[in-house]
């Protein structure tokens, strides 16, 4: 078998769609010898910034001397991406013998395509032999494919609308369902929630037994240095401080995500899982999280921003007011179908030049028609494009027609991970 064709299986899985439930990922997990239980885990959900704080999470592990697995979804430009040990992807050579291997048990159960994901990625990481791994909720939380775990800690990044055909309508509901990832007397972190979800939460963890820390309120930011490239900061608890901290993933809300990371790492650094303090200046500076509002070319200045609901367009519209308010800018925008396509547009800059439309590389595309008719009923100026790069080309021509121009690529992780393909294409 080749890597292709080991890939081709994989992402025919897709066809099962999303199945929520854990009665045949158990079944999976036990037929794959119960990888799951060879190490310890982080569990990680929210419905924005979970896979920036699995990122931190699998730098502070690293750094502490662990053999560490994370897992994360979606991925950019390749399924690799998403199984990795000591920040290096699967490499395909692997992918082949797993496959190879447990073929029949994923056909014979039916698994879908993040199910198949999921235990593989678990089933490499025992073979890999690593002490830790770092693992991102897929949808939700409670029927969610990866909580079969029972972690050292759990994390919670944020709570708002998403996902409401499979989640709930309410903020309440979506609450509850991200509350199921947390197991009795686990301690459990949190980020700033709105109230009804710290409320929900919290109920939760009390009937639990599961020690709750809000992170925002034991983790105090001072001299805090807001750059396009990343922050400065340095971030005091009520066990230690730490000075000349360096993210290079910009924004205030990463600096919030890396406050939520400082306080779990201090928990597992309390329990002497890992040091305590935590190696922290070490582990932010290291972060790789791309497609976070990254600077991908400087000239013509080209960002790529992964943001498929409104809290993630919201946090885009503070980047655009502090770091370039007085740039022309355009968007290459592509989203999926099952996004709040009203709350996206009504968080999107009014002063944006052009919008380029184009089609999210999956089946479940949005199409081209429908979000450009919306948009352009809300009064945006939109250019309706065959594809991503047919997008990305038209933006960055307009981009070198002038000065202070920025390009942004948005939308769907598909639509940010084909165009980084046509972008390489562009400037060689």
């Amino acid at each position: 078998m080749t890597y292709q064709e080991a890939e081709s299986f994989l992402l025919g899985r897709e066809m099962f769609g999303w199945k929520l439930g854990l009665e045949r990922m158990e079944r999976f997990l036990a037929g794959l010898g119960a990888p799951q239980e060879q190490f310890d885990t982080v569990h990680v959900a929210g419905t924005n910034g979970k896979g920036s704080v699995t990122a931190m999470m699998g730098s502070v592990l690293k750094e502490s001397g662990h053999r560490c697995g994370i897992y994360t979804s979606p991925h950019l430009e390749s399924l690799r991406e998403r199984i990795r040990v000591d920040g290096l992807c699967i490499a395909e050579e692997a992918v082949v013998g797993l496959v190879e291997r447990w073929r029949p048990l994923i056909e014979e159960l039916q698994c879908t395509f993040f199910e198949t994901m999921t235990g593989l990625a678990l089933r490499h990481f025992a073979d890999a032999g690593v002490q830790s791994a770092v693992i991102e909720v897929g949808l939700g939380g409670r029927l969610d494919a990866t909580n079969v775990l029972h972690p050292l800690v759990s994390i919670i990044t944020s709570i708002s609308y998403d996902h409401m055909d499979h989640l709930g309508d309410t903020i309440a509901a979506i609450a509850a369902e991200k509350a199921g990832i947390i197991k009795p007397a686990v301690p459990c972190v949190i980020g700033s929630l709105p109230a009804e979800a710290e409320e929900v939460i919290r109920a939760r963890a009390a009937d639990l037994d599961s020690p709750l820390y809000a992170a925002d309120a034991l983790v105090e930011v001072r001299h805090l240095r807001l750059t396009e490239s990343g922050s400065e900061f340095s971030a005091q608890t009520e066990g230690a401080r730490y000075e000349g901290l360096s993210l290079p993933l910009p924004g205030p809300h990463q600096v919030a995500n890396s406050c939520i990371a400082i306080c779990a790492s201090e928990l597992l650094g309390r329990h002497g899982v890992i040091p305590f303090p935590p190696p922290l200046k070490r582990a932010l500076a290291r972060v790789d999280w791309p497609g976070r509002f990254e600077i991908f070319l400087k000239e013509p200045r080209v960002i790529t921003d992964v943001a498929h609901n409104p809290g993630g367009f919201q946090r885009q519209k503070w980047m655009w007011r502090h770091f370039y308010p007085d740039w022309q800018k355009v968007l290459v925008l592509g989203l999926v179908k099952e996004k709040d396509l009203k709350g996206v547009i009504g968080e999107l800059p009014r002063d944006v030049a052009q919008i380029y439309v184009v089609p999210a590389p999956t089946h479940r595309a949005l199409p081209v028609a429908e979000l450009t008719g919306a948009l352009a009923e809300a009064g945006l100026p939109v250019v309706p494009c065959g594809s991503v790069q047919e997008g990305v080309r038209a933006a960055i021509t307009w981009a070198r027609g002038g000065t202070k121009r920025v390009v942004c690529i948005t939308g769907s992780h598909y639509v940010v991970g084909e165009s980084l393909r046509g972008i390489k294409d562009l400037t060689k």
